[in-house]
């Protein structure tokens, strides 16, 4: 869809195709977002989050394609770094630096550089979803992997292995969500540290990668009306306890965050939003430490 709509404003630039494929980019963070805790496997040995995702973006770099006066075609994209054709590259060029860009900002050759990276982009995350389903580049379907963990997959020896790699996930989200996306910004009261500050939309980015988080840990993704056996299944039949707090403190962050006055590319350095903002990187990072200390280790038993 993302693709579709960067080509439509492409081929006739006007004020509703620019406002269509903003709102399409947008629209596309949420799915990505609410499936970070899931990073793990392709995404991580193919290289393919960073291909989609790496940041933070530094704008020199897209500039430096702009002015390189190589023709931009798919095939020069794809070989670029992971800085220059990912999300936020795309994000700078459709909303530029402060998310004022109008539509007489636009260059030819930005242009040019949108119609080159879409199709990469978007091939890019349907490799990401082949490697699962079916498997790329010589490698089995992964999904086949996960669900044979412990019964003959190559990858997971044991059902344990899978399900340490579940949590890894949710760890890896809630370190990077409480500790890189809002404590290194916070700590520096840098706004450019910000992940989706092109477009202000970071407050959107830090609600999904919690809903990714409870989405591991509940085995389910509400969105797809898809629900199965999970990790908190498993650790309420340990620790009825833990797994109850873990539920708590997973909906008071996403109270909290929907908290802090926004966007947060705006406030972040405002006073009276530093309580709100303080109290959301609290609660996440107090679950990333819980996963860490207490839910790993009993995965790993």
């Amino acid at each position: 869809e993302l693709d579709a709509a960067i080509a439509e404003f492409v081929s006739n630039p006007t004020a509703e195709t620019l406002a269509m494929a903003r709102e399409t980019w947008l629209m596309t963070r949420t799915p990505w977002e609410q499936s970070e805790a899931f990073a793990f496997g392709p995404a991580a040995f193919l290289g393919l989050d960073a291909e989609l995702d790496d940041w933070p973006l530094n704008e020199v770099d897209v500039l430096a394609v702009l002015d390189s006066g190589d023709a931009l075609t798919p095939d020069y994209v794809d070989g670029l770094q992971t800085s220059q054709k990912g999300f936020h590259a795309i994000g700078f060029l459709l909303f530029g630096t402060d998310n004022d860009k109008t539509l007489s900002d636009f260059s030819d050759r930005e242009i040019e550089y949108l119609a080159a990276i879409s199709p990469v982009f978007d091939q890019t995350a349907n490799d990401l979803l082949l490697s699962w389903t079916e498997g790329i580049d010589g490698n089995p379907a992964f999904r086949d992997e996960f669900v044979n963990a412990g019964d003959g997959s190559n990858i997971y020896p044991t059902l344990e292995s899978a399900g340490e790699d579940i949590v890894q996930g949710i760890i890896g989200i809630l370190d990077e969500l409480g500790n890189v996306k809002i404590g290194e910004a916070v700590n520096a009261q840098n706004p450019f540290l910000l992940e989706s500050r092109f477009s202000q939309s970071s407050l959107q980015d830090f609600r999904d990668n919690i809903l990714s988080a409870q989405n591991a840990y509940f085995g389910e993704y509400p969105a797809a009306g898809t629900a199965g056996a999970s990790i908190s299944d498993f650790v309420a039949n340990v620790d009825p306890t833990l797994d109850a707090e873990i539920r708590e403190q997973m909906q008071v962050a996403i109270a909290n965050i929907e908290d802090i006055p926004g966007p947060i590319e705006k406030t972040l350095c405002d006073s009276d939003a530093q309580p709100q903002i303080s109290a959301a990187q609290t609660v996440v990072v107090d679950l990333f430490d819980v996963f860490q200390e207490q839910v790993l280790p009993l995965v790993q038993q």
